[in-house]
């Protein structure tokens, strides 16, 4: 459990990471008159997200698995909701660049959502072997 924990962290701080500079270049180098000071609240929000995302699935998990998916729905809507509000309190408070925060903030978001699908299809593919080779063993 800690192991995975642990390899989970890792991918989503690896995943922010590289996904973070290679914006933070693309901003910086090839479009310097987009870049806003705020972007690495974006990265930071979104690892933020993440580890939170982690440790509730591993919390929900630990409980019961066959709330597994229900929870990560669930997870999925309020880092919508988060996100919106976000870019809400970005708009409110700060007043500059909002059509660039707003995009890459769809962009991070939108990157993170295939990611962690794809995550998520790949966990539950193994718990579903493991519960077969369960039953097989019985």
């Amino acid at each position: 459990m800690v192991r995975l924990k642990l390899r989970l962290l890792g991918l989503v701080t690896g995943v922010n990471l590289a996904l973070g500079i290679l914006v933070w270049l693309f901003l910086f180098v090839l479009w310097p008159h987009h870049y806003f000071k705020w972007y690495p609240s974006i990265p930071a929000y979104f690892w933020l997200m993440g580890v939170i995302m982690i440790f509730a699935l591993n919390r929900r998990k630990s409980q019961d698995p066959n709330y597994v998916v229900t929870a990560y729905m669930v997870i999925r809507m309020t880092k919508l909701l988060s996100s919106l509000v976000f870019l809400w309190l970005y708009t409110a408070l700060v007043h500059e660049y909002i059509y660039a925060f707003g995009l890459t903030l769809m962009l991070f978001y939108f990157i993170h959502l295939a990611i962690e699908s794809y995550v998520f299809y790949l966990y539950e593919k193994r718990r579903m072997i493991r519960k077969k080779g369960k039953e097989n063993r019985q």
